[in-house]
């Protein structure tokens, strides 16, 4: 790898810019979190970058969104044109007159879409991270598909809120009670019973867990920023990339904090937050 930016190049604001339905409580405690492990560096919550575009740009904007749509998960990229009715409901949602949700994006298109309009547009000494109340996937070489992510690292960063609760896996005697329940026709209230009994194991909309987790996704954002290496191994790292719930409840609520390695690396960049690739 490269370290041509090695020592030439100091992080010196991190921004963060709110999800379209923004609960006030989860950036202000991102934060707390992230300045108290990089106090030189200045942060800044700003408003959602998607609804506070200029009205000139909102066509192209919308019709960028459209065209980022999950159609087929087994398609690398997605290369289709628009429907008018889609455009029409990115404008909405632009303009704060339609409520995001419901659908899957793919973050590649989300990310180009959002980077010419974060304020520092092309400047390594800022870190932009965009939380979004969208779903956004990314492809798999694995299994040569898409799949839902919490958090997809770049320049910048899109971190998925809704991601948390849909992108990791639930545990699978959840899935298979709820696979019963569906043919059995028990009916929405059995299915929130189900919730109910699981609801240790997993993460669900309006869990005030939610906040704790989103600070360990935005960590995870900063590391790419710094080293272009964001995750860990280690389970009970914050930055361990988790795909089951179980392991995203363990690395970002039960244990909440970094492995020693990564402790060790954060704490010498809390000094001197220059970017290492």
């Amino acid at each position: 790898m490269s370290t041509s930016r090695a020592g030439k190049t100091e992080l010196k604001r991190i921004d963060l810019y709110s999800s379209e339905n923004p609960d006030p409580s989860h950036l202000d405690g991102v934060q707390e979190y992230l300045a108290a492990l990089f106090p030189t560096v200045e942060l800044e919550i700003r408003p959602c970058l998607l609804k506070s575009t200029k009205s000139d740009t909102i066509d192209s904007l919308a019709g960028m969104l459209a065209s980022a749509r999950m159609r087929n998960p087994s398609l690398r990229v997605q290369d289709f044109v628009p429907m008018y009715g889609e455009v029409e409901y990115e404008k909405r949602t632009i303009r704060g007159s339609s409520t995001v949700g419901g659908v899957v994006y793919d973050a590649s298109k989300v990310a180009a879409a959002a980077e010419p309009l974060v304020k520092n547009h092309g400047s390594l000494e800022t870190a932009s991270l965009i939380f979004t109340d969208r779903l956004v996937s990314t492809y798999s070489d694995d299994d040569m598909r898409h799949h839902l992510r919490t958090v997809v690292c770049g320049f910048p960063s899109v971190v998925s809120i809704p991601g948390i609760c849909e992108a990791p896996a639930r545990p699978r005697e959840y899935y298979f009670a709820k696979r019963q329940l569906e043919a059995e026709s028990a009916g929405d209230l059995a299915l929130v019973v189900l919730k109910q009994a699981f609801r240790d194991e997993f993460i669900d909309y309006g869990d005030p867990r939610t906040a704790e987790v989103l600070k360990g996704l935005s960590l995870q954002g900063v590391m790419f920023h710094l080293s272009l290496e964001p995750f860990c191994g280690d389970s009970r790292c914050r930055l361990f990339n988790a795909h089951w719930q179980k392991d995203l409840i363990a690395s970002q609520i039960v244990s909440g904090r970094l492995c020693d390695k990564h402790e060790r690396i954060v704490k010498k960049l809390s000094k001197k937050p220059v970017l290492s690739w």
